[in-house]
């Protein structure tokens, strides 16, 4: 006898239910730590983001600086520790003599999804070394001028099917495992960062990926932090993965700021990309406005932006239509709200699309991060719940519930365990509830 959750909101309150579990005990430990918000400081529990209004926690100068943070780890001398101090010593020499930053990683992720008449699994990884290299202005007076790239690889391992690619086999209308799908060795991002004015005006044209730049919130990660496409890619935005184009931003007040960009709609991570984007010409443009009250003006130079909990912001897109894949032209806008309570970090995402540009017509999800969990300040647990509604009508409604648990093992070494409850899989309408299991290891030097 197949499950009915019932009515919409029915379907909300199971997930919310699911969300819930919480262990009792990671609750005792945040209710002990959280007190009044306090203002953001120069360092935060968790990753740390060099700006957390222009650049979400996948961006490459994040990836880097993310490994170097020191972490409040199980295990806190870590393996071979001997090695890791001496490591730690030559980047430190490395960017001292040259301005060059690097960061070394490779993530797993391992996961199997169930319903009533199937099951699918699938088992892959990716390496990645990124690195910036600041040209001029490491003092912190004037202009600023960088390079950053990443190199990386996608593959799978002991499975044929990629981790990315588990939950749609199995009937879910968006991946399971976002950004671990396959990829050859390749030079994903090049591009070049000119800040005019420190800390305030700043363009970046080159190949990018838009999405580590624009829609930022503070768990979206499907490196540290949420695992499922929902909670990541906002599925109402059609994203390219990695592009040529430009895009900046600029601090208008204390607190607000705007960022804008164009891209090659067609971009791909394997390419170079001068021949879609001159020749085809199709494009991608997002525009986007926020409010970050944690960042104000009139600090140190190099100094300005405080990257805190606290982010609203605005997004609005527009696609041409991609001939080469029968794809419409398409708009659309995306609103985004977080609030830091002291360890808790709740927010809540909306986004539309209108055109047939995505898969999905509208998309809604809300959530909380709560840090420093059982008294290790580094570990997070992440739930959210999500809701799609297809732009083909014959498709039913998903919903879905995702949480996750990042423990940090060693000053290297994070483990995340990851379950999302799937209800109407909008792809498989002989199956009401879908299960996605996931262990995702990540080793970053």
């Amino acid at each position: 006898m197949q499950m009915n959750p019932g009515p919409f909101p029915m379907r909300f309150l199971l997930l919310a239910m699911f969300a819930m579990q919480i262990p009792l005990g990671a609750l005792d430990a945040l209710a002990q730590q959280a007190g009044p918000a306090e203002p953001a400081a120069a360092e935060q529990p968790g990753p740390g983001f060099e700006d957390g209004a222009f650049r979400g926690p996948d961006d490459i100068p994040n990836i880097i600086e993310d490994s170097s943070d020191p972490k409040d780890a199980r295990i806190k001398e870590g393996i071979a520790p001997g090695f890791f101090e001496r490591w730690a010593a030559f980047k430190t020499d490395l960017y001292d003599a040259s301005g060059l930053k690097f960061s070394l990683a490779y993530t797993y992720v391992g996961q199997i999804a169930t319903s009533k008449n199937q099951t699918q699994t699938g088992s892959g990884g990716q390496g990645e070394f990124d690195f910036t290299w600041e040209l001029f202005g490491r003092t912190g007076e004037g202009q600023h001028g960088k390079i950053g790239g990443k190199l990386e690889s996608r593959h799978t391992v002991f499975n044929p099917t990629a981790p990315q690619f588990v939950a749609p086999k199995a009937g879910s209308i968006w991946s399971g495992a976002i950004g671990y799908g396959e990829l050859d060795i390749a030079l994903s991002q090049l591009w070049y960062e000119h800040e005019f004015i420190r800390d305030r005006v700043l363009v970046r044209v080159g190949k990018i990926a838009p999405f580590t730049v624009f829609d930022y919130y503070k768990y979206k990660s499907p490196r540290v932090a949420f695992l499922g496409q929902p909670q990541n890619f906002n599925p109402t935005i059609p994203f390219p993965p990695s592009a040529l184009g430009i895009g900046g931003g600029g601090r208008l007040t204390n607190g607000t700021y705007l960022a804008a960009g164009v891209f090659d709609a067609n971009g791909v991570p394997v390419r170079p990309g001068f021949d879609t984007l001159f020749e085809t010409g199709e494009l991608f443009s997002i525009a986007e406005i926020g409010w970050a009250p944690d960042f104000v003006f009139g600090l140190e130079p190099g100094q300005d932006f405080r990257p805190g909990d606290d982010d609203y912001h605005v997004t609005v897109w527009h696609a041409d239509a991609r001939t080469s894949i029968n794809r419409p032209e398409g708009w659309g806008f995306t609103l985004s709200a977080e609030k830091g309570f002291g360890n808790i970090v709740p927010y809540a995402r909306y986004g539309y699309s209108n055109g047939g540009a995505t898969a999905l017509k509208h998309f809604a999800s809300f959530g909380a991060g709560f840090e420093g969990v059982f008294g290790y300040d580094d570990d997070v647990i992440g739930v959210g719940l999500s809701w799609g509604d297809p732009w083909n009508s014959t498709l039913r409604q998903q919903f879905a519930a995702e949480a996750f648990y990042r423990m940090q093992f060693t000053p290297q070494f994070a483990l995340t365990p990851d379950v999302q409850i799937i209800l109407d899989p909008s792809n498989d309408p002989a199956s009401d509830v879908l299960g996605v299991f996931s262990i995702r290891g990540r080793l970053a030097i």
